[in-house]
């Protein structure tokens, strides 16, 4: 058996924020590698969509290929950890099949606005999903039964992946929600590092990376946003989802890195 490209052969990964962007390209990348996929996204149709056109790849057409997602609505607090225990029974049928890595990208689009008009309800909002789905996610995976993981398998081998940004650490204007937010992801991470050992728990900081969220920009718009952010980094580029996705699949083969912050950004924090 190859040494390092069938590191993650056989390995159960499930992908929160599956459907689109970044974490789309995770599943894909997992897909090729060998692994046993599940994605997840806010709806049943996204979620079909999204299993038919994994299963075209090239990953999803190798025999023995295993590929399958369900919805989970991370927006809906009051219901959240019911969601995710039904998404988690699902993944490992029922704790029979215990996940090797789980990685979240999930993120509702945030409302950028000046401090002045800021609100609790636009804090509340924007911790949501991203802290506090990944909390709530993290206590249900940190569960289990006879000492052994119920449904991500208690193993220095095993990873749980956040995602941050890096206007954490340099923000733009009008960032502050975001900033505090991407904070509070990658303080969590830390925390979560010690309190799933050893489970490896890190963050990924992403630059711009162009995905579906910018469809939403009119096209003369969206040039003159892209070349923005192209002038912020040393590469002159803005990253592509297939690109960013390499750095998740590295976090989950590499079993050393634990409570960190890994960026893929294109030099943005040295312009």
């Amino acid at each position: 058996m190859l040494k390092y490209t069938n590191k993650l052969h056989s390995k159960r990964v499930l992908v929160l924020g599956g459907t689109s962007g970044v974490g789309y390209s995770v599943a894909e990348a997992a897909l090729e590698y060998g692994a046993e996929v599940i994605i997840s996204g806010s709806t049943d149709a996204k979620v079909e969509r999204i299993l038919a056109r994994l299963r075209g790849t090239a990953g999803g057409q190798r025999e023995g290929a295993q590929i399958a997602g369900k919805a989970c609505d991370l927006a809906d607090t009051a219901s959240l950890e019911t969601n995710l225990e039904a998404l988690l029974k699902f993944a490992t049928e029922d704790g029979k099949r215990k996940l090797d890595h789980v990685v979240f990208t999930a993120g509702d689009a945030l409302k950028l606005k000046p401090l002045a008009e800021m609100t609790t309800d636009l804090v509340g909002a924007a911790m949501a999903v991203r802290f506090t789905g990944a909390l709530m996610l993290a206590k249900l995976l940190n569960l289990s039964e006879d000492g052994e993981g119920k449904y991500l398998r208690r193993s220095f081998e095993s990873s749980f992946t956040l995602t941050g940004g890096t206007n954490t650490a340099k923000p733009m204007p009008m960032f502050t929600l975001a900033a505090g937010v991407g904070g509070g992801i990658e303080g969590l991470a830390r925390g979560l590092a010690v309190a799933m050992k050893p489970v490896r728990v890190n963050t990924v900081a992403l630059g711009a990376v162009k995905t579906e969220i910018f469809g939403s920009l009119p096209q003369e718009n969206l040039e003159a946003t892209l070349e923005g952010f192209k002038k912020q980094t040393l590469t002159g580029t803005v990253g592509r989802p297939e690109d960013a996705a390499e750095i998740y699949l590295y976090i989950m083969r590499d079993y050393l890195v634990d409570g960190t912050v890994v960026s893929s950004d294109g030099g943005r924090l040295l312009v």
